[in-house]
């Protein structure tokens, strides 16, 4: 019924089963909405200060392995061509690559934050973008049955453009963004954001209620 298309399209490499209490398509979610979790940002700030950076080096020649062979090179070029680029926009993983397990470099209210927000999360990372970034207006992927809900943690203020929706995250919660629909992120000074893929509804239709 659904298929498993992503704008990075390594299929289900990392995914693991994503539950929903309603059908997983866009159609049936908001924009984006701030979920029932507050966070100590300094802490998040300094944890994420103190993680090694070196792993951000080998993400996409890992990520590739699991890339259709004649889709590398288209890959990074729609990556490119929508302002995702290898200078602006760094993603430091935060878990095993291949898992859902987080590194043990990873700090421990980080830890303890991930890994009791009330759903299982995978493809959880860093991602660090530069103040000059912005994206075209691209969809992530068609629906929510592979790739699960997006979760945006910001450290620092985090702006988007969702479905028309002039969207601003401040930093002190969490929050699920529809990227399945039309988006563009962009920043007004340099911005890193924890991002994790939900794989349960259950936090977003708790504070839709």
């Amino acid at each position: 019924m659904y298929d498993d298309y992503n704008i990075l399209p390594v299929g289900k490499f990392e995914a693991i089963p994503v539950t929903s209490s309603v059908e997983p398509i866009p159609e049936n979610f908001p924009n984006w909405i701030k979920l029932d979790i507050q966070v100590d940002v300094d802490i998040l700030r300094k944890e994420y200060l103190e993680y090694p950076k070196n792993r951000s080096k080998h993400y996409f020649r890992e990520m590739a392995k699991h890339l259709p062979k004649n889709r590398i090179k288209e890959t990074v070029k729609i990556h490119t061509e929508n302002g995702f680029g290898i200078d602006n926009y760094i993603i430091y993983p935060l878990r095993v690559i291949g898992t859902n397990k987080l590194t043990d470099d990873v700090g421990p209210y980080t830890r303890q934050l991930l890994e009791n927000i009330g759903v299982p999360l995978f493809r959880q990372q860093y991602v660090f973008a530069t103040k000059t970034w912005e994206t075209k207006v691209h969809t992530d992927h068609p629906n929510f049955a592979t790739h699960g809900y997006r979760m945006f943690i910001p450290i620092d203020p985090a702006y988007m453009v969702v479905n028309g929706e002039d969207v601003e995250m401040t930093p002190g919660f969490a929050y699920f963004v529809n990227v399945a629909r039309p988006h563009k992120g962009f920043t007004k000074g340099d911005r890193v954001v924890i991002h994790a893929q939900m794989a349960s509804d259950k936090l977003i239709q708790e504070v839709m209620i």
